[in-house]
């Protein structure tokens, strides 16, 4: 899900770096700033977090700009209102905003303090009895390597000094996958991926459950309005929950880097504000990936997790 502001961001979220780890003979440091388990077993990844005290649950979205907490969360979670911020525009529509300050969040072994966000968009649902009162988003995660760990349900926030691998401990069977974190993109995560085999210009969003693209992608990959037409047909929200139509067709191939994904299921709706596709977190089921903050993504399929994996020992 993308969401973006008219204004400049109030607060900056940063945590303390909670845990240092030499690695090996070059002193490869792990710096940890959060470790949050993911909650869900489907759909866009949820954390356990903490607001001022209260346990909530929140969804790590990398295709929107500013991390949300929902209107109807200010009161119950004792966040004071420090005025207006501007508007929101994401798929779905837009709607104006607050910028609230959260006295404490709380992310596993680390804790952020006294920092402001914005508050719109309808948040209503629960998970595992914890209400889901908002999202991450870019402004924080940008901060970090962060680390999306859906086989082993785990997100972790890390930065790392001296390592000869841009991702120690993963092993050796990994996917490299050229992106860009463009700061007039709001440092989002943009990556070229091929559907049945023509390019397109993408967002990684894990903040949507399935990979969309626009009808102008689709009618360059072959796919006629027609065609559409004869496909299922749900509705889908964005940042403001209003529904817009979505067609799901089945497309020969996706390629993301090396990763060939045959016969896949893709949703397309009319419009993608500023792109032609999203890769959402159906993408992810059975990969890790590892989002550095320079000109790189990596990736790791469930099967190729090394046994001694920390993560994978305690999922398992």
């Amino acid at each position: 899900m993308r969401a973006w502001g008219q204004g400049a961001v109030i607060g900056v979220l940063m945590s303390g770096l909670a845990a240092c780890a030499p690695t090996g003979p070059l002193q490869c440091k792990i710096y940890t700033s959060g470790v949050m388990p993911i909650i869900n077993r489907s759909g866009s990844p949820v954390v356990r977090a903490g607001i001022n005290g209260h346990p909530v649950a929140l969804i790590v979205d990398t295709g929107a700009m500013v991390s949300l907490i929902g209107t109807s969360h200010i009161d119950p979670l004792g966040l004071e209102v420090l005025g207006a911020f501007g508007s929101i525009q994401g798929v779905g529509g837009g709607e104006l905003s607050q910028t609230v300050k959260i006295n404490s969040l709380e992310m596993g072994p680390s804790k952020a303090t006294n920092f402001a966000v914005i508050a719109a968009g309808k948040f209503g649902a629960s998970i595992n009895g914890l209400p889901i009162v908002g999202l991450f988003g870019n402004d924080f995660l940008s901060n970090y390597d962060t680390i999306i760990d859906i086989p082993d349900h785990v997100v972790r926030l890390v930065r790392t000094e001296d390592c000869p691998s841009p991702t120690p401990g993963w092993g050796e069977k990994i996917h490299t996958i050229h992106v860009t974190h463009d700061s007039s993109k709001y440092l989002r995560t943009m990556l070229e991926v091929k559907v049945n085999g023509h390019a397109a210009d993408a967002t990684l969003d894990t903040g949507s459950t399935n990979t969309l693209i626009t009808m102008s992608t689709a009618r360059r990959a072959g796919v006629t309005r027609e065609m559409l037409q004869q496909d299922p047909v749900s509705l889908a929200w964005g940042v403001t929950h209003n529904p817009l139509k979505a067609y799901h067709h089945l497309f020969s191939t996706l390629e993301v880097g090396d990763i060939v994904f045959h016969n896949v299921r893709l949703t397309v709706v009319d419009d993608i504000p500023e792109g032609d596709a999203l890769l959402g977190s159906d993408f992810m089921r059975h990969y890790r990936l590892w989002i550095g903050r320079e000109s790189k993504l990596y990736a790791q399929h469930d099967t190729d997790i090394p046994p001694n994996d920390p993560d994978r020992q305690a999922a398992e």
